[in-house]
């Protein structure tokens, strides 16, 4: 139910800024729009977890450091798309952001990744393992991660453009569920998440489109076979 109503909250948001208002003309007028929006569900996350459960039960617990390893990869990959993005953002595209548009990319996209991370990685996650067998609770974590985006085509982004977007979503939340299990916390998924979408909507700025997207989906893709090989085998042994 919380993953319901957190994309509730976004799917209404998004309409009322995009379809029932005039659609935003910048990045920091849309940044601005979907603050509140954001804010609002990332209320009603906290809320649910303080009022039904906790926040170790839901993903918060005593870090794993050895299970950070198999995170390591993606933030190397991250890293490199970076420093690419970095290269070619000019000084103009950045003064166009300005500092309160800088300062709004940071907090709604953290937003975004707290809350995400804690719906489909916490609460929907960490409540399945206790209904179903740990796989099954993986795939539907990452199905339900994956689905979740087709909010985007609210806000008038392509059909093609947005099926691929799902596509997207659902392979990273098959790589996260896992390591979200392996490394016992959220927080470092929450960070990878932040600095991702910060990736993405910068390099949309700079008009960049980074091969290394492609290699770093690779790579999640080969560490995820063997997470999901090992817990499936672990799972059979108990």
């Amino acid at each position: 139910m919380t993953a319901v109503a957190y994309t509730a909250i976004i799917a209404v948001g998004t309409a009322y800024i995009f379809v029932l208002r005039q659609e935003p003309i910048s990045l920091e007028i849309a940044l601005l729009s979907l603050l509140p929006v954001q804010l609002i569900a990332v209320f009603m996350c906290a809320a649910v977890v303080v009022r039904f459960a906790d926040w170790r039960a839901v993903g918060f617990g005593r870090v794993q450091w050895s299970g950070l390893l198999w995170f390591l990869p993606s933030w190397v990959v991250l890293a490199v798309m970076g420093a690419g993005i970095a290269q070619a953002l000019t000084a103009q595209m950045m003064a166009g952001l300005g500092a309160f548009g800088i300062t709004l990319l940071a907090v709604t996209t953290f937003l975004v990744a707290f809350g995400e991370e804690i719906v489909f990685r916490g609460v929907l996650l960490r409540g399945a393992i206790t209904r179903l067998a740990v796989p099954a609770a993986m795939f539907l974590s990452a199905l339900s991660f994956g689905l979740f985006h087709w909010v985007n085509r609210i806000a008038g982004q392509g059909a093609s453009e947005t099926s691929l977007q799902v596509l997207f979503a659902f392979l990273v939340g098959f790589f996260l569920a896992p390591i979200a299990i392996r490394v016992g916390n959220l927080w470092p998924l929450i960070i990878w998440h932040w600095f991702w979408n910060i990736a993405v909507i910068l390099g949309q700025v700079a008009v960049v489109l980074h091969p290394y997207a492609l290699t770093g989906l690779a790579i999640q893709a080969v560490i995820s076979i063997w997470l999901w090989t090992d817990m499936i085998r672990k799972g059979r042994a108990d």
